[in-house]
């Protein structure tokens, strides 16, 4: 098994934790987890993963619980999409999250 982890910077503030975990070249786990730094402390935003055993999402800003998601595409083109999708929408994401604070 080998694991992959780095970070995406989408800007100073936002960036996405990833991991992916290899079994004969195929992804067998995954986690994005986007998080922000909001007056001068780190918050887990958003989170796509498939660790408790089901490919879910986490909207920090409703509750931690996972919310089941269906795809049928291969596991690399899921880590795909979610990535794209929290590259175009973290904004977005970020001001959920924003407007719970208060």
């Amino acid at each position: 098994m080998k694991v992959k982890k780095y970070p995406i910077s989408l800007s100073p503030e936002d960036l996405v934790d990833v991991t992916i975990i290899y079994q004969k070249k195929k992804i067998i786990k995954f986690a994005l987890n986007y998080r922000a730094k909001i007056n001068g402390s780190w918050h887990e935003i958003y989170r796509v993963d498939n660790y408790h055993g089901f490919l879910h999402e986490q909207k920090f800003w409703r509750s931690k619980k996972p919310i089941p998601l269906q795809e049928s595409l291969p596991m690399d083109k899921i880590v795909d999409k979610y990535a794209d999708i929290i590259d175009k929408n973290y904004k977005k994401l970020r001001h959920y999250f924003e407007s719970n604070l208060k």
